[in-house]
Formats: C-alpha cells, structure tokens, sequence
C-alpha cells in the first residue's frame, strides 16, 4: 500500500483503489459464476486475473487465495476452488477496508 501511495501520490491511489474495486467485484462474481458453472477454464483465467490484480495493489492475502483457486481449477477441482470463494470475497472486502483507512490517515 505504501508503495503505491509512494509511486501515485494520495489522489491517485485513490483512483487506482476505485478501480481496482469496481473491476475485482466484476472478477469475482465472474470467477464464482465459472466455478460453480463448471468453466474452469475460464474460471482459471479469471482467477489469474485476480491474482494479478490483487498482488499489484498490495492485497497478498487475496492474490494468495486466488492462486490456490487458480491451482485448483488448473487441476480440474472444482469443489476445492469453490470451497475458497468464500474466503477470497472476505479478504477482498477486508483489504478494501483497511487501503481505506490507510488513504484516510494521509
């Protein structure tokens, strides 16, 4: 987080975060949709998608989840990747919180 504050400055983090949020929101009702859909296929490309997203932001926890769901569906498991849904929106939503108050502080 403080990288990216550090390379954009307070306002364009800000933008970045907001887009980031809009197009994770996207990804993960996508990525769930495909999982549970049975498109793992395109359920692992959305999910690299949110690994690198996540990890370009600052949000390890979240990009860590979404490379196990990755390897899930690479692996043909879908119960396994759909067992991790779940988690993934969680450390979306807290990350988003905490970058929030993060941006507030400054």
């Amino acid at each position: 987080m403080d990288s990216l504050v550090a390379a954009a400055g307070v306002d364009g983090a800000r933008a970045i975060m907001d887009a980031f949020q809009r197009s994770t929101v996207d990804l993960l009702s996508a990525l769930a949709e495909g999982v549970r859909g049975g498109a793992l296929g395109e359920a692992y490309k959305t999910a690299h998608a949110v690994k690198g997203s996540a990890a370009n932001v600052g949000a390890q926890l979240l990009a860590e989840t979404a490379a196990a769901i990755e390897k899930a569906c690479r692996e043909g498991d879908s119960a396994r990747a759909a067992e991790m849904l779940g988690d993934a929106q969680v450390k979306f939503d807290a990350f988003c919180v905490h970058f929030d108050a993060h941006l507030a502080q400054l």
